[in-house]
């Protein structure tokens, strides 16, 4: 009897231990599958696009800043202009008679050079006959250097950087002889000098017919002392002579300007290629973890600056899933998900990939709907144009850091901040009847003030 006992008692033993054995296998199969769900709706998703290597090495076609040209060298744009004319000579005492009975034949030469598109000067000529106090015919010559300053260089420019029309004001001084002072002046009061100092003053008008030649006219007066024509005091100025004139101007050696290359598209290229090669570098040393059978399913992205295009521009390019969020922590990154939305993947057909569920943050400066940098709005236009093919909505809450302004404050930061967002949107295309804002107020979620002045824009089905 002791032994059936003892018999049934190591049967029923070894059923019992089948059964917690059998229900131990169950409940570690359903950890595993529960581990695996899990971690597969951790796996986040975002905005991708492939690295083209082909456009990243492709030459840049250069291009040039507005407006600013290289200071020309001493064998570039010299110009020799010749004009014909009339000028009036208007003395003091100016004598009978007005203007026009004074009228006589002119002639101007001149040499001169642009040192910038808006900075030359010029040694000039001028000179023939004119009539004095009284109407005698005097021959004199008129030598002077002269400032230009070109006033309207930046407007309508060929390719070579010359412009259409010119208006270029000038001022100069040099020296005046009359060579019939002494034999033909019978007047009194005159001094025994008959070549005083001058000044000049005028507006030059040029028309480009080619890169060489120039149409030009001008406007021009003179001051000198009262005696230049034999009657006056010699120590006060007092003597004008007013000229009309037009001609030709000639470009001598080469012509035109060096456009200043604008190095923003290098510099861009430039910091691509360092992005490329430093996510080039983290996926090798993520598959060589996964080839040697440590493979933590993390993606390791390039350092993101909430406010830096060319990490935006790294992340925006990248292949594969990470269950990193939009951002992480101690570089200005933030982690984590939106509302705990499981992330799903949609494909649009330029092979753009984007988050569902999971935020992309817009970053303000302090206490200001104005973005940190704008080239966060880059993100902008894939979101949209996402949100119009697949019909999805858009949330975006908008916040501040309660540690800074009052809670009334933030109240309304929060909310200017997400209109701000959500106009940006509109004006993208979005129709508002797919966008909801919210409004968080004041927190303080990351350790960071800064990460706290944020928008989130969240797509959902």
């Amino acid at each position: 009897m002791l032994i059936c006992l003892r018999k049934y008692s190591i049967i029923k033993d070894n059923n019992m231990r089948k059964k917690i054995l059998s229900i131990a296998m169950m409940c570690l199969a359903a950890m595993t599958a529960s581990a695996q769900t899990a971690r597969q709706s951790s796996d986040s998703l975002y905005i991708q696009k492939s690295y083209s290597q082909e456009q990243m090495l492709m030459p840049v076609n250069p291009t040039y800043l507005k407006h600013v040209s290289e200071a020309a060298n001493w064998g570039r744009n010299w110009f020799i202009e010749a004009k014909g004319g009339a000028s009036a000579f208007l003395g003091t005492p100016i004598g009978c008679g007005d203007v026009f009975d004074r009228v006589t034949p002119l002639l101007q030469i001149g040499v001169g050079k642009w040192f910038t598109p808006v900075i030359g000067g010029r040694i000039g000529f001028q000179g023939l006959s004119f009539k004095n106090a009284e109407f005698h015919t005097m021959k004199y010559q008129f030598v002077h250097a002269d400032f230009l300053y070109n006033i309207t260089s930046g407007i309508r420019q060929n390719e070579s950087g010359i412009p259409l029309w010119d208006v270029i004001p000038f001022v100069g001084v040099g020296m005046i002889h009359n060579s019939d002072w002494i034999n033909n002046c019978t007047c009194q009061g005159g001094s025994s000098g008959s070549h005083p100092f001058a000044f000049t003053y005028g507006v030059e008008a040029r028309y480009r017919i080619s890169d060489r030649v120039h149409l030009v006219g001008e406007v021009s007066g003179m001051l000198t002392a009262r005696n230049f024509d034999g009657i006056g005091n010699s120590t006060k100025f007092g003597d004008n002579m007013i000229s009309v004139s037009a001609g030709l101007s000639f470009t001598i050696g080469k012509t035109g300007w060096k456009r200043v290359v604008d190095a923003t598209p290098y510099i861009e290229q430039n910091l691509a290629l360092q992005d490329y090669i430093a996510y080039m570098k983290d996926r090798n040393a993520h598959l060589e973890k996964r080839l040697a059978g440590n493979d933590d399913g993390k993606t390791v992205y390039p350092k993101n600056s909430y406010s830096g295009l060319n990490s935006l521009r790294a992340r925006l390019s990248m292949n594969g899933n990470s269950n990193q969020g939009a951002m992480g922590s101690g570089d200005g990154n933030m982690a984590g998900y939106a509302d705990g939305h499981r992330s799903d993947s949609l494909s649009s057909s330029d092979h753009l990939k984007v988050s569902i569920g999971v935020p992309v943050y817009f970053f303000f400066k302090l206490n200001s709907d104005k973005l940190v940098d704008k080239s966060q709005l880059v993100n902008l236009d894939d979101i949209a144009k996402m949100a119009k093919q697949e019909n999805l909505k858009i949330k975006i809450s908008g916040a501040a850091d309660s540690a800074t302004g009052t809670q009334s404050g933030n109240q309304d930061l929060g909310k200017r901040r997400a209109k701000y967002i959500a106009k940006a949107l509109i004006k993208r295309g979005v129709d508002k009847s797919q966008i909801k804002a919210y409004n968080l107020g004041g927190i303080d979620k990351y350790a960071a003030n800064e990460a706290n002045r944020f928008t989130t824009v969240v797509l959902l089905k």
